[in-house]
C-alpha cells in the first residue's frame, strides 16, 4: 500500500471533449466558458501515453488501480489497458452513452450519485441491479475527515505544485495521516 491507500484512481479524458460536454458548469460560483474549462482540464489531464507506465508503477508497488471515464471513447481506451473497474462522476451520472459503454465491459462500477456541500456519495452496483453505498469522496479542507465508510476517495497533490483543487487535496504526508484517522476511527 502507498501511504496507506488500498487503490489509486486515474482520470481518463481529453480536455477539449470534456470542456465541450460540461460547458456552463459552475466552478467557484461562476458558469465556465469553453476556454476556461479547457484551461482547467489541461492542468488536470493525464495523457493516455502515461497510462502504461502508471499501471506498471501500481503493479510494482502492489496497489490496485482503476479509472474515471468521461466518454465511451475513454472506456474503449481503458479497456485496452484492462481497466479493472470504472468510476463515473456525478456530472456524468445521467450520461447514458457513457454508462452503457461501461456496463458493456461487465466490470464493477463506482458511481457518484449526488452531492452535498463538499461530499459526494459513492455507490457501487452489481449486474443484478443491486447497489449499496460504498463511501464518500471527501472534498473537505485538510484536517479531520468529514466522513467515514468502507471507501473514501481523497485527492492527492504534491506539496510544491499548485493545483486547482489544493483546497481539498492532501500531500502524501497528510494523506498517510488521513488514512490513519479513517482506518482507526472509533
Amino acid at each position: 500500500m502507498v501511504a496507506g491507500a488500498d487503490a489509486v484512481k486515474f482520470q481518463c479524458f481529453e480536455p477539449e471533449a470534456l470542456a465541450l460536454k460540461r460547458l456552463g458548469v459552475m466552478w467557484h460560483g461562476e458558469p465556465q466558458t469553453y476556454q476556461q474549462l479547457v484551461s482547467l482540464y489541461k492542468t488536470t489531464h493525464t495523457p493516455k501515453a502515461w497510462f502504461p507506465e502508471l499501471i506498471a508503477c501500481c503493479a510494482n508497488v502492489g496497489i490496485a488501480w482503476f479509472a474515471s471515464a468521461f466518454s465511451p471513447d475513454d472506456v474503449a481506451f481503458l479497456e485496452t489497458m484492462d481497466c479493472p473497474r470504472y468510476k463515473i462522476s456525478a456530472y456524468e451520472m445521467l450520461d447514458g452513452d457513457l454508462i452503457n459503454a461501461v456496463v458493456k465491459t461487465a466490470k464493477p462500477i463506482i458511481m457518484s450519485v449526488r452531492s452535498t456541500e463538499r461530499v459526494t456519495i459513492l455507490v457501487a452496483s452489481d449486474y443484478e441491479g443491486e447497489h449499496s453505498p460504498l463511501g464518500f469522496s471527501d472534498h473537505s479542507p485538510w484536517g479531520e475527515p468529514c466522513c467515514y465508510g468502507p471507501m473514501i476517495e481523497r485527492h492527492l497533490r504534491l506539496p510544491d505544485v499548485p493545483c486547482e483543487d489544493q483546497e481539498f487535496s492532501s500531500t502524501p504526508e497528510q494523506f498517510a495521516e488521513y488514512v490513519n484517522m479513517v482506518k482507526y476511527h472509533d
